[in-house]
């Protein structure tokens, strides 16, 4: 299947492909300009977020203007509690400050795009909180992301209180979820491989949910006794077994978030080309088409296929 290509268009009218890492370098070096060094790595979470929302736009043609990413970009730095680095952003783009009135259906209708309470009960307790804390403090208008703070805090207070010790309770209906939260629900499969190195959950944040997956090829080798030099044929059986475990511990996630769509999987393999090195003994030029095939197995079970793959 062909992939698909985004497009951006310039004021002349001229257009180039849309380059998510250029985007991230860019996000980055906002986040260091505006002393953020610490939450700079969140420039790839937006990044790919951004892509990720313009691929799945309806449009018969995935072009998009420039003043249409960078609104993009600078509502998602403002919304997820970024102002100074959205203001960074926007130097360079023309866009305009953007500004929610307090009042609750306002307020009401940002979070909705947002919190994907998927209880309806619980989603109005949370915009009601937070509404009538705007009203406290004197606010008739304030940044997004203002009201997503306070919206966070009472979606985890609220859900602390509404659960005893649960690990599966404690993530229903949540868009974000730390790693220590995500590895309580594995299998016990995808658990013994997290704690023999060979798998690793990052945690899931409101800026781009996704489950994101690291899944390092030596250790595993040295787990399942592969020893060099080894064949495609030895090793893509135990990597297919390895995609219905990676599979279940999508499942047992998605399972415990109950979240009304699936969300997208991202696949990394930072050790790839260092593993082919090690136990194929093959030339650079032959490592490539060795990589694709080994990650084409790995990603073989996944139901819903996988939205990113990232192998080095």
């Amino acid at each position: 299947m062909a992939e698909k290509i985004i497009y951006i268009q310039d004021h002349e009218g001229g257009r180039v492909p849309f380059d998510p890492l250029t985007l991230q370098t860019r996000l980055i070096n906002c986040f260091l300009t505006a002393g953020l060094r610490e939450n700079s790595y969140m420039a790839e979470d937006i990044a790919l977020a951004v892509e990720y929302t313009l691929l799945n736009s309806n449009r018969p043609e995935l072009v998009f203007g420039q003043g249409e990413l960078a609104a993009a970009v600078i509502r998602m730095l403002e919304e997820t509690g970024f102002p100074e680095v959205a203001a960074l952003y926007r130097r360079t783009s023309g866009e305009r400050h953007v500004a929610i009135d307090s009042d609750p259906v306002s307020v009401s209708g940002l979070l909705r795009k947002f919190l994907a309470c998927s209880d309806e009960a619980f989603f109005d307790r949370i915009s009601s909180e937070v509404s009538h804390a705007a009203k406290i403090l004197g606010i008739t208008e304030a940044d997004p992301h203002l009201y997503l703070e306070l919206a966070r805090h009472y979606e985890r207070k609220f859900a602390i209180e509404g659960v005893a010790g649960d690990p599966v309770a404690r993530l229903r209906g949540r868009t974000s979820a730390t790693k220590e939260e995500l590895t309580a629900v594995l299998p016990p499969e995808a658990l013994a491989l997290t704690k023999a190195g060979i798998l690793r959950i990052n945690e899931i944040n409101e800026i781009f949910s996704r489950i994101r997956f690291f899944f390092m090829m030596r250790p595993f080798a040295k787990q399942s006794q592969l020893a060099a030099p080894v064949t495609e044929m030895e090793i893509e059986p135990l990597l297919f077994q390895m995609s219905r475990t990676l599979e279940q511990a999508r499942a047992a996630i998605e399972n415990a978030l109950e979240l009304p769509d699936p969300l997208p999987v991202h696949l990394s393999i930072p050790d790839m080309s260092q593993f082919i090195i090690e136990y194929f003994g093959v030339e650079q030029e032959k490592s490539r088409r060795i990589a694709d095939e080994l990650a084409d197995a790995l990603c073989f079970e996944f139901k819903n296929g996988i939205y990113k793959l990232s192998v080095n």
